[in-house]
């Protein structure tokens, strides 16, 4: 085993013997002098013979002398460039072996301090710091992160601080949060602070910030030092930087995927699972509740009128005015542009119906003032419906509450509206047509696919189709799916109509000239059923179609039974060139387990929250932008849904989405463009 070198060692050792060899030098040197004074004083003939060879003697010794001297010297400066490029090698290996271990998982993001202290432990062996910090913009002050190497006491800690606030931040509020590597005390004090910092993500206001390391020492820092701590700095800015940026982007995504950005209000995603518990608990327990479904009157006029801005204000202050109108316990949530709900638990329907009307008046007298000094007032239409009386599940109460909804339209909007059992009659013998017509168009293959245009963001080409299911009538009436999906879905024939849709959209691509991609909605249901799969196999073949051309598109909104088979189908699918999208990003509680879990190329962001985007949103934009930062460390393109005006197009471009689709780029057609 090769024992390590100690420099210290081997350079006193050097020192040592070139010592003894220049004392011995000087000692016949002081010889040589003697006998030379003593040929001097003895005046014989051959004097002058002895006295050159002894100088000559002499200037050699004296040579000898300085080559021993300059040898001394340049042995300890090559003793110190080895010793410097072993320690080097040294720190190198150290950094590259914390680099191995590093690995950004959920884990590691959602503790992001804990993971920091880890690993910062480890990079005291590599230079010893005394403290390790890190600052970010919160919203009405700075929180500074101080990590120090030891237990210092109260004096130094208090004048680092004072140095964050009197030097390094002037003027700004700042947060502190003392965090400690490690208990042991230590007696170390100094008036010097050597301080070295990095910023990490700097064009990103709101997850970016600084990071720096703190050494207390009277002497000034050596360039080595200071390169040491700055490669420190960059594994730091890798990791706890991006992770505590990728925290926060973490925490608003998981609210906001039970949330409306805009309103904070519960959305459709979260109010439609607690529809289902409550439905289930009330007959479990035998009590009655109530649900109230409020749409504005004229809000299109507000929003085309005074923009999306004003509206924007007008929706929260409507949806402040619903949380004031109702009890605590009560959920209220946005489930659609204009549209919202109310869960009334244990209220019978005369309770329910007094509540509507107070929310009626009180939206008719709240007064908005915008930015030309106008006062704007608005007004809403509300159907309300009881359990049981009504519906026996959620999907029967939220049919006819949006009838009964439509019905206080009908009747000159800014009313409140109770179905008669007639009427709930009526709702019940129309969803009945609707089954006949889908019934009608399985057996003569009405079903047909339309394509909506994505475009490349920074080309401004088409890059891809999304492929749409279209249902036209025995009348020539184009019906969306919106209308069908969810019938057929209860039927079991929605596997029938897909691969219908597949088959045509497919068949229609294989004829066009252009390379683009075609993204397929599918069911995650699907993906166990291998009879499926060989027959989308079988039409690709037959068509000559490119598997990278084909993208599946999975909804986030669908659960995900056996995760492990079906991470193992989509990675087989991956080897064969397919490629995968997620729909609906951000809509349902799945979002980043999948894209952990699954081998996914494209996050398609729902358009819930793309169309609340404006310049001056700058939640929903904040929002948005930390999807695409987690996209862009992953590695997953993004695509904007819902790009619906020009306003909406700059900002997705100016966040960095890659991809876009709207009715303001391109509406659903036939054909392609």
């Amino acid at each position: 085993m090769r024992k390590s070198i100690n420099f210290e060692n081997l350079r006193k050792e050097i020192a040592l013997k070139n010592g003894i060899i220049m004392e011995n030098l000087l000692k016949y040197d002081s010889l040589i002098k003697g006998m030379r004074k003593e040929l001097r004083k003895s005046k014989r003939k051959e004097f002058f013979f002895y006295d050159t060879l002894l100088g000559k003697l002499q200037d050699v010794f004296n040579e000898n002398l300085k080559l021993v001297k300059n040898g001394s010297l340049e042995s300890i400066d090559l003793i110190s460039i080895l010793e410097r490029e072993v320690i080097d090698k040294s720190l190198l290996q150290k950094e590259t072996e914390i680099l191995k271990g590093i690995v950004l998982s959920r884990e590691s993001i959602t503790d992001w301090k804990g993971y920091t202290v880890e690993l910062l432990r480890q990079m005291i062996d590599v230079y010893p710091f005394d403290l390790f910090f890190l600052a970010i913009n919160e919203t009405s002050s700075k929180k500074v992160y101080l990590f120090y190497s030891f237990l210092f006491d109260n004096q130094i800690r208090s004048k680092i601080k004072e140095y964050f606030k009197n030097e390094l931040f002037i003027g700004e509020k700042i947060d502190f949060e003392e965090i400690f590597l490690s208990q042991k005390k230590t007696s170390k004090k100094t008036d010097k602070l050597h301080i070295q910092t990095s910023h990490f993500l700097p064009d990103s206001e709101d997850v970016g910030g600084t990071i720096g390391i703190v050494v207390l020492s009277q002497n000034r820092l050596s360039k080595k030092e200071l390169d040491i701590i700055q490669s420190i700095l960059s594994i730091m800015n890798l990791v706890a930087g991006s992770s505590r940026a990728l925290s926060k982007a973490l925490s608003e995504l998981e609210y906001f995927a039970g949330h409306d950005p805009l309103t904070n209000l519960y959305n459709r995603r979260i109010f439609e699972d607690l529809l289902k518990y409550e439905v289930g608990r009330a007959k479990r327990k035998g009590y009655r509740f109530s649900l109230i479904l409020i749409d504005l009157d004229n809000f299109k006029y507000i929003n085309d009128t005074y923009g999306h801005n004003v509206g924007d204000a007008v929706l929260q202050s409507v949806a402040d005015q619903l949380e004031t109108s109702v009890r605590d316990g009560d959920l209220v949530a946005r489930i659609g542009g204009d549209e919202f709900v109310i869960l009334l638990s244990e209220t019978s329907l005369p309770d329910a119906v007094k509540v509507a009307e107070r929310i009626r008046t009180n939206l008719e007298k709240n007064k908005i003032c915008v930015f030309d000094g106008s006062v704007l007032s608005v007004s809403a239409s509300l159907g309300v419906v009881e359990y049981p009386t009504h519906g026996s599940s959620k999907e029967e109460l939220m049919m006819i509450v949006d009838n009964a909804l439509y019905r206080a339209k009908d009747l000159g909007k800014n009313k409140v509206y109770v179905p008669t059992i007639e009427e709930i009659k009526q709702t019940i013998k129309e969803k009945r047509k609707e089954f006949y017509i889908l019934q009608e168009a399985l057996d003569q293959n009405l079903f047909m696919p339309y394509f909506q245009p994505i475009y490349d963001l920074k080309k401004g080409k088409v890059y891809a189709y999304e492929v749409l299911a279209r249902l036209r009538d025995t009348s020539g009436e184009v019906i969306s799916a919106y209308r069908f999906i969810t019938l057929a879905e209860k039927l079991g024939k929605i596997k029938d109509i897909d691969r219908l849709i597949i088959k045509k959209a497919l068949t229609k691509k294989s004829f066009s000239k252009n390379r683009f991609k075609i993204f397929l909605n599918l069911s995650v249901n699907y993906f166990s059923d291998e009879q499926f799969w060989n027959q989308i196999f079988g039409i690709i073949k037959k068509l000559h179609i490119r598997p990278e051309e084909i993208v599946f598109e999975i909804t986030e909104r669908e659960a995900i039974k056996g995760i492990g088979e079906f991470q193992s189908l989509l990675s087989k699918l991956k080897t064969r060139g397919y490629k995968f999208a997620i729909d609906d990003f951000g809509s349902g509680y799945s979002s980043f387990y999948y894209l952990k879990h699954l081998p996914i190329d494209y996050v398609k962001i729902d358009g819930e929250f793309i169309k609340e985007l404006s310049s001056k949103d700058h939640k929903s934009t904040a929002f948005v932008e930390s999807i695409v930062l987690l996209c862009k460390r992953l590695k997953i393109k993004t695509v904007a849904e819902f790009i619906e005006n020009k306003e909406i197009l700059n900002t997705v471009k100016t966040i960095g989405i890659d991809y876009g689709q709207g009715y303001f780029l391109g509406h659903p057609s036939e054909d392609f463009l």
